[in-house]
């Protein structure tokens, strides 16, 4: 995607994948030094691969897909998402990102749980783990494999466009 850094995570004495040509291709089996940055992130090296990353150029992650096969992450790259039939939004009252993507979720008609950060403590390590430690709001988790880290109004668009096409 425009402006943002992709990196591909695999490990090729478990999964037969094929990389995406467009992303920075980490192997595991052959550089499992990497390991480490998924575990910082939450994502499990054994259970979560492949998975993508995209970051900003500030470092700051914005989009995460685990458990993804080429095609998935051919669409993240390019911005887009992939069917999913549930969607959670981490919040917190004050924030006025998450008032503004609210009022986008609302104006397309997508259902979603909400859950406020500042009074669940579980969903707030949730996020803290994913996130590589910062407290984003908001998060959306698409079912349980995509994350958006307070994505900009055109990453969303396209994201809810894709993963809720087929959906209802």
């Amino acid at each position: 995607m425009r402006n943002l850094d992709c990196q591909f995570f695999f490990n090729s004495a478990q999964h037969r994948t094929v990389p995406p040509a467009s992303a920075f291709t980490v192997d595991l089996a052959r550089d499992p030094r990497y390991a480490h940055q998924l575990i910082k992130l939450g994502i499990s090296p054994r259970k979560d691969l492949p998975t993508v990353l995209l970051t900003d150029a500030g470092g700051k992650l914005r989009l995460m897909g685990l458990r993804i096969d080429r095609e998935e992450a051919e669409q993240l790259i390019q911005g887009r998402g992939f069917p999913t039939e549930e969607l959670t939004l981490y919040s917190a009252a004050w924030c006025p990102d998450c008032k503004q993507l609210k009022g986008v979720l609302a104006e397309v008609g997508v259902p979603y749980k909400e859950i406020d950060l500042d009074l669940d403590a579980t969903a707030e390590a949730l996020v803290l783990e994913r996130s590589g430690g910062r407290r984003v709001v908001p998060t959306l988790r698409f079912g349980d494999r995509l994350y958006a880290f307070n994505p900009g109004p055109s990453l969303i668009s396209s994201l809810i466009e894709d993963t809720f096409a087929t959906s209802a």
